[in-house]
């Protein structure tokens, strides 16, 4: 009888932690549950992302599709910081802080005729003025430092249309991107559904990018794109690392489309990033003129 119980046990433990394997192989099935955040990489200088990509691999982590497809197509992706020359007020208009009071209601002297007849009563009154002044600019540093938000045009080109994200993100956390505004571009002529998530840079390494893209609703999104510099590719054995690496993410990696994987699609790809550079330097001289 006892053997049967810790039978029975044995079993039940069992079943638990295959649910439990089961419930991390599947994280990629919800964009809902996994939107909020997928722990993007720590430590990214901004500025060194900033230029332009080319297309490797597009992963799409939900759906039931599987498999891997090849593509004539190439994916061109320009990131460019505009954080000087938006007009969005919310950094332009950077709020101080809440007002912070340390004189009189803190037990600072509140009778300053008094104060003045007497010169050590005098000295202490400055003083404690000094000592609140700087605690009041520190404050206000530090709070002007946790709100500030800088912002991303990030330029997707692919077989001849365009589509144009604004972004912010919190300068203490640069690998975490919301969509800040509606996207632009010849792209959302055709059916579109507009991007209203986030792009989280889970790799950032030498030339290698990878962005994933999560929304909830509407029409629910979670996919991944991987980048590099130079406009051939990575190789077969970079692309796999980086699956590895979205696996021990919890991301399902079973849906693939491999891009600017051809010699025709390499040759596409120069000519579109030379577009988009022409297109880029003839708006800066529209806006100095």
């Amino acid at each position: 009888m006892k053997w049967l119980l810790v039978l029975a046990m044995q079993m039940l433990i069992g079943s638990l932690l295959a649910l439990q394997d089961s419930s991390k192989e599947n994280r990629g099935s919800s964009s809902q549950q996994y939107c909020t955040d997928l722990n993007p990489q720590t430590g990214l200088d901004i500025e060194q992302i900033m230029g332009l990509w080319y297309g490797s691999e597009v992963i799409t982590h939900i759906g039931s599709e599987e498999g891997e497809s090849v593509y004539d197509t190439c994916v061109v992706i320009h990131l460019s910081d505009i954080t000087n020359s938006t007009s969005s007020s919310e950094s332009t208009q950077r709020d101080n802080g809440p007002e912070v009071r340390f004189g009189t209601s803190y037990g600072y002297p509140g009778d300053r005729s008094q104060s003045r007849h007497d010169t050590d009563g005098n000295r202490r009154y400055q003083a404690q003025q000094h000592q609140q002044h700087q605690q009041q600019h520190q404050y206000q540093y530090n709070y002007r430092q946790q709100t500030s938000f800088r912002y991303l045009r990030l330029i997707w080109d692919e077989k001849d249309h365009t589509l144009e994200y604004t972004l912010r993100f919190n300068s203490s956390r640069p690998g975490f991107w919301i969509s800040s505004a509606p996207q632009s571009g010849t792209m959302i002529q055709l059916p579109y559904v507009q991007f209203t998530g986030t792009v989280q840079v889970l790799k950032a390494i030498n030339n290698q990018l990878v962005l994933t893209f999560c929304q909830s609703v509407p029409g629910g999104q979670l996919f991944s794109v991987v980048l590099t510099r130079q406009p051939m590719g990575l190789s077969p054995e970079e692309n796999q690392s980086i699956r590895n690496f979205l696996r021990r993410k919890h991301l399902s990696t079973t849906s693939m489309r491999k891009v600017c994987f051809s010699a025709a699609t390499n040759q596409a790809s120069l000519g579109l990033a030379t577009s988009i550079w022409i297109v880029l330097v003839l708006q800066f001289f529209t806006k100095k003129n």
